[in-house]
C-alpha cells in the first residue's frame, strides 16, 4: 500500500530539511515524502495548489498524510482538500501532530504497516518525550 507524506510549512528550507532526514532514515518505496515549502521562487508563505500538485503527481497513492507547521499552512492544507476531486478527498488526512515529530514517526511506521490509524496516532504521540 502506497503512501504519501506531504509537508508543507512557510519555509521550503523547513520542508528539505525534514525531507532529508526521514529519507535517510526510511527507504520504503511504499513511502512517499513531499516537499511542499514556501511559495514562488522559494519565498515564504505556503500554497494549497503544492499539495494538489503533489497528489495529482502520485495517483497511485492510497493514502495522503498531510502535515504542516503553523497558522495559515494548516489553513492552506485545509483548502488544498476542497480543491480536489472526490475519490483524493476519501485518501487526504490532516494529521493533528507535532511538525517534525510527527512526520518523522508517520513516515517511518508507514514504512511498517498499511493501518493509517496507527500511522496517525504515532504522529500524535510523537511530540511527548516524557521529560520530567
Amino acid at each position: 500500500m502506497k503512501k504519501s507524506i506531504l509537508l508543507l510549512s512557510h519555509s521550503k528550507k523547513v520542508t528539505d530539511g525534514i525531507k532529508e532526514m526521514i529519507e535517510q532514515m526510511q527507504r520504503s518505496e511504499e513511502v512517499a515524502i513531499y516537499s511542499l515549502g514556501g511559495i514562488e521562487d522559494d519565498q515564504i508563505g505556503s500554497d494549497p495548489t503544492k499539495i494538489v500538485e503533489a497528489i495529482n503527481q502520485s495517483p497511485d497513492s492510497d493514502a495522503y498524510l498531510v502535515f504542516a507547521d503553523i497558522g495559515s499552512a494548516v489553513l492552506n492544507a485545509e483548502l488544498a482538500k476542497d480543491l480536489l476531486e472526490e475519490a483524493q478527498q476519501e485518501k487526504y488526512r490532516l494529521v493533528d501532530a507535532p511538525f517534525v515529530e510527527g512526520a518523522f514517526a508517520a513516515a517511518i511506521t508507514a514504512g511498517n504497516t498499511d493501518d493509517i490509524e496507527q500511522i496517525i496516532q504515532e504522529a500524535q504521540q510523537s511530540g511527548k518525550k516524557g521529560w520530567e
